[in-house]
């Protein structure tokens, strides 16, 4: 059941994220209520209802990568420091998003029932997901380091007016490298979400109701750390 009033098109990304990850804390909710039933040994009439949850799971994480890639089009360096985030949150980031390879360890973790054959399949995977990572980390450094960046980096620099048709040059340099990175972030979040995918292939309904319950869990989490260390910062640094 999808929730009313969530089109990722109709509104700016921070107020579609703030109502996503309460829909967020929703679907994990339910997760953990289909974990606590386990589903292996229930009845065909549950084993639909858990097939139908992580259906939603995966639409839910859908909505969010459409609503991003809208970001990714319109201004794609907010993705590098985007401000709906904790600091604790952005210091996370791999090309504006979570590396890939890391779901591998949330399965290791939190499945503990791998078969022989499931493993082997897990193994190449990761194997090939790590190499697609290696491929798009070469890539952000080169774009970093390119004579096009260094030239935006030079002329801020210099913090004096533009001559007569700099501006226009300048203009043309930033398009160059908003377009290398928006091709960056379409690629590790195509990565980012191809492997997730694949890996539910990989395992078995309950199994990957314990996948999608650990990587839910780990972001709310993870945002719960940030906005703890954000209200400490506060406080420590406030007048006394």
């Amino acid at each position: 059941m999808p929730p009313a009033n969530n089109n990722p098109n109709s509104e700016p990304f921070e107020i579609f994220f703030r109502g996503w990850l309460v829909r967020h804390e929703e679907v994990r909710l339910l997760l953990q209520q289909a974990d606590e039933r386990d589903c292996d040994e229930t009845r065909e009439d549950e084993e639909a209802r858990v097939q139908e949850l992580i259906g939603r799971v995966v639409a839910h994480y859908a909505e969010y990568y459409k609503a991003k890639q809208r970001v990714v089009r319109e201004d794609v360096m907010t993705l590098f420091e985007p401000p709906w985030l904790t600091p604790f949150e952005r210091s996370l980031l791999w090309i504006a998003g979570f590396m890939p390879g890391f779901a591998f360890r949330l399965v290791m973790n939190y499945v503990k029932d791998l078969n022989g054959e499931q493993t082997r399949m897990m193994e190449q995977l990761k194997t090939e997901t790590a190499a697609e990572e290696i491929d798009l980390t070469a890539e952000l450094v080169k774009v970093k380091r390119s004579p096009t960046m260094i030239s935006l980096v030079e002329m801020a620099a210099r913090g004096r007016e533009w001559a007569d048709g700099e501006r226009d040059a300048v203009k043309e340099k930033i398009d160059m490298v908003k377009l290398a990175m928006e091709m960056l972030v379409e690629c590790a979040d195509c990565l980012r979400y191809k492997t997730a995918l694949k890996i539910m292939e990989i395992l078995n309904p309950s199994q990957n109701v314990k996948f999608l319950l650990a990587i839910t869990g780990l972001q709310l989490r993870v945002r719960n750390w940030g906005l703890q260390r954000e209200a400490e910062s506060r406080n420590d640094n406030s007048p006394h």
